[in-house]
């Protein structure tokens, strides 16, 4: 090495213009940085984006959701927890306990391609700021949507191509209908059960 590449110094004055020069080149050219300013701008993210859990709702307010464990079976993070319940009118499985642990998550989108019911969703949301780890665990009340919810322009849903499904259960769809009771009083489920309340 020569005396002025051990001195290092020229190599450091370069570098320093070199970065004066990008410096000034932005600061002229801020419409052209790759930059967003975030949260004013948000990015535009593709149509099938993976990002938020939902749990969607029957028209009577229950989940659509009937702890069938095909969600948990088919994660390869093993992050969704699931407890059923019966109900003893209906027989009918529902979630006591469903909860996704979003810091094992990685956002495959296996859970929803798994569900019989069409139950579970991923939106296009990727705005989940958590400051605890416990907080990373969502559960029925941070998951269940109301049964108004818009579930039409969703992230990720798979495609079957169309497909009549006449209220039978599996695949993608209306997922099977609540059936009423078998008892005189006709009374539908308690819709609290659904909801893990």
């Amino acid at each position: 090495m020569t005396f002025s590449e051990r001195l290092y110094l020229p190599q450091v004055i370069g570098g320093m213009f070199r970065t004066l020069k990008h410096l000034t080149k932005n600061l002229f050219n801020i419409k052209g940085l790759p930059t967003i300013s975030y949260p004013e701008v948000k990015r535009v993210y593709s149509e099938r984006f993976r990002g938020r859990h939902i749990l969607t709702s029957r028209e009577d307010g229950t989940t659509r959701c009937v702890a069938c464990y095909m969600c948990s079976t088919a994660c390869p993070a093993e992050c969704i927890t699931i407890e059923a319940g019966e109900d003893q009118r209906t027989r009918e499985k529902f979630p006591v306990r469903y909860d996704i642990d979003l810091l094992r998550c990685v956002f495959c989108g296996y859970c929803v391609d798994a569900c019989p019911e069409d139950a579970i969703y991923m939106t296009r949301d990727y705005e989940m700021a958590i400051d605890t780890r416990a907080r990373a665990v969502v559960g029925l009340r941070d998951l269940v949507v109301p049964p108004n919810f818009p579930v039409g322009p969703m992230g990720w849903r798979p495609y079957y191509g169309a497909i009549e499904k006449h209220g039978t259960a599996g695949g993608t769809g209306i997922g099977q209908p609540l059936r009423t009771a078998p008892y005189e009083d006709d009374a539908p489920p308690n819709p609290d059960l659904y909801r893990g309340a």
